[in-house]
């Protein structure tokens, strides 16, 4: 991380000049689905609701495009705006969900933060700020001179007049209305913003930086966004000449939690963040923010695009002995068998509030994310992989790919793989027949009578492993 960049954010905090610009990455942490997840969601209601398969090509090759603003409008013309709101208002309940630590961590910034804006309509940052900062989803005009509020520039769960999606509604928003255009250009210009869970090519980023590079006449103020080692040129020059400076992290360990470890040590008197040396007046200060709540797991911005973690949101004090961490799980699948893995996630969660695993697969990829490159990353990180293995998966050149990489590693004494019998098929001639499957006596969760008895029998199998597992990792 560049020490300049973070000493400048800090003295943008400490002035109490500085807004949050909170994106999907916030919600993603939590298990929310990303703008490209609610699109594909969408996408197969239109199909289950036979709509046109032209229409539904359509709607496939804007996700595919990332132009994910089109992706939502074709879809909400083909379901109407009824079925449409009703499916997005169900998929992005945050009810019965942990606030993610992302936001807990935004949240231990209201001593000295201005605001905090954001494109999500869900209502963790309400929960994670206890009510204690006022909601906002029709801005008024001087709404730059106020402080301690969370405007919702998408509007807000179960207003469905507020919300902004389509083609339509974006640009009635963002251009056809002047009193938005007022407040944004108000905190824009007067104001520093630091930009947390955006994915690098979400076309929404894109509408809000050409709306910030209009505002600033060729002189844009300077302006933050913490964003995961990658940044290709061109993108980092789009960024810089709209007067965002990059905080550029490494997350080496896919969870983005170097993300939360910045904002908790914005506050004079915090730790520095990893890689990064405390300002000379950290010490000085009797002050330090800790988040209201104790983070369960670490954020996960998005783009994207970003899975929840427990990996710890707060550093252990000096002399401290770390704890070990989270194992990091990589699951390997095929996407028929997307169902089946919502089911083992869920079973599994358990492991994972208890801050033993890290669990991770390609459905998490968020908005603008290379798919291979964010694959291998993970599949290299990873401590314990597990095979969803089915007749599609066998018959899956990625799944191929992943079982030999997976192999490798665990040759070479990096990995443990498991595989788990989804489905009935000839897994017993694969190169993986000499590992120990689950459920143990080879029988296939989905030829059980009950297949929640089925995996739960897997989940301890897993925790057993992950029990083993952990005490050596730091």
């Amino acid at each position: 991380m560049d020490e300049e960049i973070l000493e400048q954010l800090r003295e943008r905090y400490t002035s109490g000049n500085l807004i949050v610009f909170a994106g999907a990455g916030v919600s993603a942490a939590a298990g929310m689905p990303t703008w490209k997840q609610l699109a594909e969601k969408l996408r197969d209601r239109a199909r289950r609701r036979s709509a046109d398969q032209a229409v539904i090509d359509e709607i496939q090759q804007y996700i595919s495009s990332n132009q994910l603003i089109n992706a939502l409008s074709a879809a909400r013309l083909a379901l109407g705006p009824q079925d449409f709101n009703w499916t997005v208002d169900k998929e992005l309940d945050d009810t019965g969900r942990d606030v993610p630590a992302l936001a807990r961590a935004i949240a231990a910034l209201k001593p000295k933060l201005k605001a905090v804006l954001t494109t999500n309509i869900d209502r963790f940052l309400e929960r994670a700020f206890q009510g204690e900062w006022r909601m906002v989803d029709r801005p008024a005009g001087d709404v730059a001179m106020d402080r301690g509020f969370i405007l919702k520039l998408h509007g807000t769960l179960r207003a469905w007049d507020t919300w902004v999606f389509s083609r339509d509604q974006y640009d009635r928003a963002i251009f056809g209305s002047p009193l938005l255009q007022d407040a944004f250009g108000a905190l824009y210009r007067t104001h520093s913003i630091l930009f947390v869970g955006f994915g690098l090519a979400d076309d929404n980023i894109d509408q809000t930086l050409a709306r910030v590079r209009a505002l600033s006449g060729g002189q844009p103020p300077m302006h933050f966004a913490l964003l995961p080692k990658g940044v290709p040129p061109f993108r980092r020059r789009l960024l810089e000449e709209s007067g965002v400076r990059l905080i550029v992290y490494e997350n080496q360990a896919g969870d983005h939690a170097e993300v939360v470890q910045v904002l908790l040590g914005l506050e004079p008197g915090a730790a520095a963040p990893p890689h990064a040396a405390a300002p000379p007046h950290a010490a000085a200060s009797p002050h330090a923010a800790a988040p209201p709540h104790a983070a369960p797991r670490a954020a996960q911005p998005s783009s994207p695009t970003l899975p929840s973690s427990p990996v710890a949101a707060r550093a252990p004090g000096a002399g401290a002995t770390a704890a070990p961490r989270p194992v990091r799980v990589f699951f390997s699948y095929a996407s028929r068998d997307e169902e089946l893995l919502a089911r083992l996630e869920a079973h599994m969660t358990p492991l994972r509030r208890e801050g033993l695993i890290a669990p991770w697969h390609s459905g998490k990829i968020g908005a603008g994310e290379d798919t291979e490159r964010a694959i291998g990353e993970q599949l290299e990180a990873a401590d314990l992989v597990l095979l969803l293995v089915s007749a599609s998966y066998l018959a899956s050149e990625q799944g191929d790919a992943q079982v030999a990489r997976a192999m490798e590693r665990r040759a070479a004494g990096q990995a443990v793989v498991v595989p788990i019998l989804l489905r009935p098929c000839d897994w017993e001639t694969t190169r993986f027949a000499e590992l120990q499957a689950v459920p143990r006596d080879k029988k296939p969760v989905s030829k059980w009578p009950d297949e929640d008895e089925a995996l739960l029998q897997v989940v301890r199998e897993i925790r057993a492993v992950v029990t083993k597992l952990r005490p050596s990792l730091r």
